[in-house]
């Protein structure tokens, strides 16, 4: 999720990655990212393979009415693939991320490199794409891409040695048990702790 006005207390989830923002203009823009765009939280959806698109409908509606609620808009994906080399979107990324760029023109697809994953996080995993002429694209990506990678790397450190990926919830978890919250409040605390 991506929020452009950011206030102090949004801007301490700023290492989680995914995608809300305050920004709901659906204009095209000839530069779309002349204005930087701050990635403040995540939705995770599913930790197996997304086969079932009556599953993705159902988590993108709820996501959608969380983050109208919310004054925040799904402004991109991100997605993890099982092999580990493996760091392309596939055809699930490339249609989800269509999508979402059809309601947010500056939308963005998150690859994670799987290759460059140390538990220090030294350095980004991540492989952005942005959408232009119904392509997605891979953008130049670096320390420099992040607003505060220092900050955002001794977090992410913090919560994986934290183990903090156990307590997780994505939609497979919520739609097994509807108590499960896909907000993760826990670890949204653990991250504004760490802050």
């Amino acid at each position: 999720m991506y929020n452009r006005n950011v206030s102090p207390s949004a801007k301490k989830s700023q290492p989680k990655l995914e995608w809300r923002s305050e920004h709901t203009s659906k204009e095209k823009k000839k530069d779309s990212h002349s204005i930087p765009i701050l990635c403040v939280d995540c939705i995770p959806l599913f930790h197996g393979t997304l086969a079932l698109a009556p599953m993705l409908e159902v988590a993108l509606t709820l996501i959608d009415t969380w983050c109208k609620e919310n004054k925040y808009v799904i402004a991109g994906y991100y997605q993890a693939n099982e092999r580990t080399k493996d760091f392309r979107p596939n055809q699930v990324a490339e249609k989800v991320g269509a999508r979402i760029a059809e309601n947010f023109s500056e939308a963005a697809m998150i690859m994670v490199d799987s290759t460059r994953f140390t538990m220090g996080c030294y350095e980004p995993i991540l492989a952005i794409y942005d959408h232009h002429e119904n392509k997605w694209k891979c953008r130049d990506c670096n320390v420099d891409s992040f607003e505060d990678w220092c900050e955002a790397q001794k977090i992410t450190s913090a919560l994986l040695e934290g183990r903090s990926y156990e307590s997780l919830i994505d939609f497979d978890n919520h739609l097994d048990d509807l108590r499960n919250d896909w907000t993760n409040p826990e670890i949204n605390k653990s991250v504004l702790h760490l802050c």
